[in-house]
């Protein structure tokens, strides 16, 4: 069974894969309507404000500190402005992420639907906040729990999000996602005991 701390945990880690996707349809829109758009952390927040619902499909490698093998699965990532995000996971079995404003529900093959009030738990609370801010565009929002740093340029970037707050440090060390122009290569999720998420995102096609 899960627990509720680690329910929430998946929240954020479901969030980040969700900004992500978000991240390559508003820098395709932002591309669409600039040749050259310039490039740094305000341009982005700017793109993602204007991203009102996207989908796209995932990989992901689990990578356990207690494990020898990674563990791989793959599904489909929906956003939908401004608090609607779920995860559905298709292989190796089905399984369903679902954050709706504070609530996550947790749905598994041959498991009762589990469903968690983020606001139980104000560390994940405000981790969920601060990377709904970045998908709102909200830079302030999203610095007040995060250092963000955007490198690199349009052919080849990296945005590095580091928790500020040392709750947030004990679930969540950082979270770096890569790269190239609308195109999302990875996503990596560092979390403070040392276990890594790496997940690859391809927006579908519209």
């Amino acid at each position: 069974m899960v627990s509720p701390r680690r329910s929430a945990h998946l929240a954020c880690v479901l969030l980040a894969l969700v900004f992500a996707l978000a991240c390559a349809a508003g820098l395709q829109a932002q591309t669409q309507r600039a040749a050259t758009p310039e490039w740094n952390l305000p341009a982005l927040m700017s793109a993602l404000h204007q991203v009102r619902t996207t989908a796209g499909h995932f990989v992901e490698t689990k990578n356990l500190r207690l494990l020898n093998q990674a563990q791989r699965s793959s599904g489909r990532l929906v956003y939908e402005a401004p608090d609607k995000l779920w995860k559905e996971t298709t292989e190796p079995a089905p399984a369903r992420l679902t954050v709706i404003g504070d609530t996550l529900t947790i749905e598994q093959q041959g498991q009762p639907t589990r469903r968690i009030s983020l606001q139980d738990y104000s560390d994940a609370g405000a981790l969920v906040g601060s990377i709904r801010a970045t998908l709102a565009g909200d830079l302030p929002g999203l610095k007040r729990h995060f250092n963000p740093t955007l490198e690199g340029t349009a052919s080849g970037w990296t945005l590095t999000l580091v928790p500020t707050d040392p709750k947030l440090r004990e679930m969540v060390a950082s979270i770096r996602i890569q790269g190239s122009g609308s195109a999302i290569r990875v996503v990596q999720t560092l979390e403070a005991d040392g276990d890594r998420t790496d997940m690859t995102v391809t927006p579908e096609s519209k």
